[in-house]
């Protein structure tokens, strides 16, 4: 019931009598009768889609307009139900029709302006937000509807329009994020770039934005710069990314964006500092300790080292975690590099106990125990299930194809290594080879020669 309240209240105020009492040559009692009609049945259609029955809520509205054609609500109200179910030429027609019927109410073109932007017709919405500042300026001169408008004359290539409207959106609200990001980014395509990072640099110092936003911006522009943008302008880089940190010296994707930045740019005496501030932080983090993971087997840790911090991931996220599953592999990778073949396979079968298609582990398992020449039939069906999941991995039709050649049945391998050479096969020296070796087995000397040789350059860094 308590759902119901305030859709009643709304609705009392979108059915105005004049809508319902038209000149139909009926009786006051029978006009009375069908504005009950239609109040109940609006009434309950906008309950149906408030609890997500919305095709039972379209029916009855459909209903409704056909019966009472020209009523604002039922109009309003269908608009709304159709936008819900992505039909928004359906949807825009009715709110059309909604705010024609009854132009004083504002907020029919209100929200027809916000499908006319979630559709890619911001010229549109931004007329309707203009005539609506005009008519209620206190309600509708905002940070919002002024942010708005600054996109849409950008997306116009108006900058100075543009500009002029994001002013006026941080003047009535200094920390409005995206009327500083909208400014920001008219510097950066006038190529104003000390003013872009002043813009930026006066969002990365504002306490009150939201921490994990801005960190997704900054990370944003830097997966996008280009070396010698870097080279120019580091020090402005280094000075958002630090920003984050020290305005936020808690927050999780400050030291994680930090950490991953310094330490990146070859700075990872300072990147550790991060890291290890993150981890000390949160040490029940996936994420923090997959980066402790990484800095290890980066800086060539022992394998102990590297197991022991891959078992601290898997208690943190428990077993079954699909996010843990690059531990359990890193395990099983581990003890082969290190000759345990046992422990290895061990290593694999936890992890695949864990997730039994987890492509990685079921590759290299596969691999390993064709090198090891056992048990052909279980790598092939592991393999199998590889290049099924995904059929144009390089690494993985590799895999097959070699079992295949293992088992002797050559001319079945050789498709494999056909698609392989399409999806980067040729890039490497192992694969070339064993396609060589398999065209060799059919009698194809010639091509078999054309690829050992490319073998060998490739093995040479030719």
């Amino acid at each position: 019931m308590k759902k119901l309240i305030p859709i009643i209240a709304a609705l009392l105020f979108l059915v105005p009598g004049r809508a319902i009492a038209q000149e139909s040559g009926l009786t006051p009692a029978a006009e009375a009768r069908q504005a009950n009609v239609l109040e109940t049945m609006l009434i309950s259609s906008v309950a149906s889609m408030q609890s997500g029955d919305v095709d039972t809520a379209i029916k009855h509205l459909e209903y409704l307009n056909k019966n009472f054609p020209g009523n604002d609500a039922v109009n309003y109200w269908l608009g709304i139900s159709y936008a819900i179910k992505g039909r928004t030429a359906d949807a825009e027609a009715c709110l059309q029709a909604a705010a024609e019927a009854d132009s004083t109410n504002l907020w029919y073109q209100d929200n027809l302006a916000n499908l006319y932007f979630s559709t890619g017709k911001g010229e549109k919405a931004a007329e309707i937000y203009l005539d609506l500042m005009k008519k209620a300026p206190g309600k509708y001169t905002n940070a919002y509807t002024l942010t708005l408008l600054g996109n849409q004359a950008l997306s116009e290539y108006k900058d100075s329009l543009a500009l002029d409207n994001f002013e006026k959106a941080l003047a009535l609200s200094p920390d409005y994020t995206p009327a500083i990001l909208g400014k920001s980014e008219i510097y950066r395509m006038q190529g104003n770039i000390p003013g872009f990072f002043a813009s930026v640099e006066e969002m990365v110092q504002n306490p009150a934005l939201n921490p994990s936003a801005k960190c997704d911006y900054v990370n944003q522009l830097l997966q996008h710069i280009d070396y010698n943008f870097y080279q120019l302008w580091r020090p402005q880089l280094d000075s958002l990314v630090s920003g984050c940190a020290s305005v936020h010296p808690a927050d999780s994707s400050s030291l994680r964006l930090a950490g991953s930045w310094f330490y990146g740019t070859e700075r990872k005496e300072k990147g550790r500092e991060y890291f290890t501030r993150f981890v000390q932080a949160y040490p029940e983090s996936i994420d923090a300790q997959f980066l402790q993971l990484q800095v290890l087997m980066d800086e060539g840790a022992t394998a102990r080292q590297i197991i022991d911090q891959c078992e601290t991931i898997i208690r943190v996220g428990g077993e079954k975690n699909p996010r843990v599953m690059p531990a359990l592999a890193t395990i099983g990778d581990t003890y082969h590099q290190l000759g345990q073949e046992k422990n290895a396979f061990k290593a694999y079968d936890r992890a695949l106990k864990a997730d039994p298609e987890y492509l990685p582990v079921l590759n290299n398992y596969a691999y390993y125990l064709c090198l090891s020449g056992k048990k052909l039939k279980k790598a092939a069906a592991m393999s199998k299930i590889t290049v099924e999941k995904d059929p144009d991995n390089a690494t993985y039709l590799d895999t097959y194809g070699w079992i295949l050649y293992n088992q002797k049945k050559y001319l079945q391998a050789k498709p494999y290594f056909k698609h392989a050479m399409l999806y980067g096969g040729r890039d490497s020296a192992v694969i070339l080879e064993h396609y060589a070796k398999v065209l060799d087995a059919l009698g194809e000397k010639d091509l078999a020669k054309s690829f050992y040789m490319l073998a060998e350059k490739k093995k040479s860094g030719q």
